[in-house]
């Protein structure tokens, strides 16, 4: 049995379901394109200058999850303690493996969200990725997880990192150069002297919504191509982090916020393809 089916027997028999609650998994699966993305193997046709990528981590928080049932009600969908992937206000999604490039990873992956809802059959699903701000700025040596790994945390200011993408871009006639995506709030600010900060100017957290989603039989995909589709990933902008960093003033940024339907001063258009769409079929194989 592996660890990830062994977790979701324990959480059925610990949580007696109902007819008001029940657990229900939302499966998502991470692609590049049309290809299923693994650890180590190079994608090509990637982002504005048709580059190819080779990622080392793709990791992201989850909460606020909610589901749109067949009146087209929005039900909150609670989150099942289910360590060490998730608690009762965040969930972890990580699709690296610790192979190959990852090797800096963890070997279990987790592809799915365990909530808790109301039996019945849902049309719909809604997130809010990344960690909500009462649990972003604290001690990391205190935290349980899914909040313990270091990785994916900047500082106590700053907080976690919602997102973590770690690639190499490579290029024909030059040696391959990292880029990353690391999402997380920015311009925070607290009292003097804190530690914590009481807001920040960006939040960061993108709102996911995706209709005609059964989680009965759809999955949620992750696709690095389309939020790659608007960057160059062979260059960085000079005087900015490497890739994208959350900054406001990093034009690098403009592309992928715009996939995630976030603001920035250098979003590209409505028309950018999505991060997150709805795949039909079962969490294997090349996207339905």
């Amino acid at each position: 049995m592996s660890f990830v089916t062994f977790v979701a027997a324990t959480l059925i028999a610990t949580i007696p379901a109902t007819d008001s609650l029940t657990p229900i998994t939302i499966r998502l699966q991470a692609m590049v394109a049309d290809a299923p993305f693994q650890c180590g193997r190079s994608y090509s046709g990637i982002g504005t200058t048709g580059a190819s990528i080779t990622a080392s981590d793709f990791r992201f928080y989850v909460h606020n999850v909610r589901l749109v049932n067949a009146r087209g009600d929005t039900v909150r969908a609670a989150l099942a303690p289910l360590a060490p992937w998730q608690d009762r206000d965040v969930a972890l999604v990580d699709f690296e493996n610790g192979t190959a490039t990852c090797a800096n990873g963890t070997p279990e992956t987790h592809p799915e969200i365990t909530v808790l809802a109301p039996a019945g059959e849902y049309r719909g699903v809604a997130f809010t990725m990344g960690v909500p701000f009462a649990r972003n700025h604290g001690d990391l040596a205190s935290q349980a997880p899914p909040l313990s790994l270091s990785r994916l945390f900047w500082s106590w200011n700053a907080g976690y990192k919602f997102l973590r993408v770690d690639m190499r871009a490579t290029q024909g006639d030059s040696a391959a150069t990292a880029w990353v995506i690391h999402l997380g709030s920015t311009g925070c600010t607290g009292a003097p002297g804190a530690k914590a900060p009481t807001s920040c100017s960006h939040g960061n957290r993108p709102e996911i919504a995706l209709s005609g989603f059964d989680p009965a039989r759809d999955v949620i995909v992750a696709d690095l191509a389309a939020l790659l589709s608007r960057s160059d990933v062979r260059k960085n902008q000079p005087q900015t982090a490497m890739g994208c960093m959350a900054a406001p003033n990093d034009a690098d940024c403009g592309g992928l916020f715009a996939s995630l339907g976030l603001a920035h001063p250098n979003a590209t258009g409505a028309d950018t393809p999505k991060f997150f769409r709805v795949g039909r079929g079962a969490l294997t194989g090349a996207s339905r």
